[in-house]
């Protein structure tokens, strides 16, 4: 039987409205615009951005009720692994999908109100949080509105498909005071975790190369076909370094560190898709340490290794959970300039070698999920989490890496976002077949009506919703 929420929705209009005359009194409400001069493609300037570390203060809360926009593959798991988990911190109270169909069809499964559009979710009062799954486009306009109606937001990796974007989300998010998260769920492995904090307290010292390979993203022409936005520039904004690789590449520079420079190649090897099926990388740092990084999703068998050279030793992982630990006699700062032989190497060095024991954890989408409920309810972020700021990083990574393999150049970090936005423009004129149908077109107007709109508008209620 249908049900109405319009006395709640007049209540939570009331409470938002008071909080943003409360925000704009203690911010000043001749706060500067979010797109000062027309710049909203690349805003805020990317130095203050990088430079401004101060940790948010989230709304006090003492329970968590999530949303759900998308209801794709994903949008499907984290419904299915929200309703099952038992956790009374949060409660999963609502979805919403273009797709009215599938919308109801979600809701009456998990007896939870249903939209048929991620606005009238926001909109509606129920839910004090909202997880973004959907094509990579509409990551930012919803995030944007979510965050104007004092939602926190967890985005499904990417953050976004470009970099101007991603931190026109991130600058909002930090306006309004809320939390915004990334699904980068790789970061809850114990391997990884344990490589970290070897390399956090010194285990191989100093390091000075890096190589990763990730060839264990293998995908058929099925996979590209099962849905129109798949394997697009105006769809997906991207192939294996926008879909697949956000998790290794975030990984990597959690490890390792942002790079100074990159440079390499990319192509599309066998898949009938319009963006790249495989890429190679090198990473500059300056000063002789380097990183290499190798994503495919046409190669069989996949394989897996992350690589990490320091001045006492090596680190080496490989698969799930095989991690070996080489360890010198001494230092090779030390070696270098102390052996008397010439032409001196392992024998003479030496280098013990060991298995390092890892611990299990569960899920990794479980364990964000609660570190994202954590932050909202505590203020504090756990160690494994990927707030929007350290979730840019893979984005300018992956970012650099399209401009770098597609214009056949170095390019510096951080990417420079106008310059993002036209090798956007470039690609899909040149290689686009109309597959992706406008989704990059129709996101980016609704992000430039949001960007011009401004901030501390009120955002305009939609329909209510049905519930079962």
């Amino acid at each position: 039987m249908a049900a109405t929420f319009n006395a709640c929705s007049g209540r939570v209009s009331l409470s938002i409205l008071t909080q943003t005359l409360l925000m704009a009194a203690i911010l000043g409400a001749g706060g500067a615009s979010c797109n000062p001069g027309g710049r909203d493609l690349d805003w805020p300037p990317r130095n203050e951005l990088i430079r401004r570390q101060e940790p948010l203060m989230a709304k006090k809360l003492k329970h968590v009720r999530f949303g759900i926009i998308g209801l794709g593959m994903m949008g499907g798991c984290h419904a299915e692994i929200m309703s099952a988990d038992k956790d009374r911190r949060f409660s999963f109270t609502a979805v919403a999908d273009i797709d009215a169909d599938r919308a109801k069809t979600f809701g009456e499964k998990y007896d939870v109100a249903w939209f048929a559009s991620g606005r009238e979710m926001i909109d509606s009062g129920l839910c004090d949080a909202v997880i973004v799954a959907t094509p990579h486009y509409w990551h930012a306009p919803l995030t944007i509105r979510a965050a104007r109606a004092g939602l926190h937001v967890m985005c499904e990796k990417p953050l976004s498909s470009t970099v101007g974007h991603a931190r026109a989300m991130i600058a909002e998010c930090r306006k309004r005071r809320v939390h915004l998260g990334v699904m980068l769920h790789q970061r809850a492995r114990a391997d990884m975790i344990t490589v970290k904090k070897l390399i956090d307290r010194g285990a191989i010292g100093e390091v000075f190369r890096a190589q990763l390979i990730c060839s264990n993203w293998f995908r058929t022409q099925a996979y590209y076909d099962s849905g129109a936005w798949r394997g697009t520039w105006d769809g997906e904004g991207g192939g294996v370094l926008i879909n697949q690789a956000p998790h290794h590449l975030d990984l990597y520079q959690w490890i390792v560190g942002m790079p100074k420079r990159v440079l390499g190649l990319i192509s599309t090897r066998r898949h009938k898709i319009e963006v790249e099926d495989c890429a190679n990388f090198l990473l500059d740092y300056g000063k002789g340490k380097v990183g290499y990084i190798y994503a495919t999703t046409a190669e069989e068998p996949g394989y897996e290794q992350f690589m990490i050279c320091g001045d006492k030793g090596t680190i080496v992982l490989e698969e799930w959970g095989k991690i070996k630990l080489g360890k010198l006699k001494m230092p090779v700062s030390k070696h270098i300039f102390t052996s008397a032989n010439a032409m001196a190497g392992g024998a003479e060095q030496g280098i013990t070698w060991t298995d390092v024991p890892v611990k299990n954890r569960p899920d990794g989408h479980i364990e964000i999920t609660r570190g994202f409920v954590h932050l909202i309810l505590t203020g504090k972020k756990p160690f494994d989490f990927a707030d929007g700021r350290q979730a840019l990083n893979e984005l300018e990574l992956s970012n650099a890496m399209h401009l770098a393999g597609y214009s056949e150049k170095t390019v510096d970090l951080p990417v420079d976002a106008a310059e993002m936005e036209r090798l956007m423009n470039r690609l899909e004129r040149k290689l686009s077949t109309g597959k992706g149908q406008g989704v990059r077109r129709k996101a980016n107007a609704d992000f430039r009506r949001l960007m011009a709109k401004g901030r501390g508008k009120k955002v305009k209620r939609g329909k209510v919703s049905r519930r079962r």
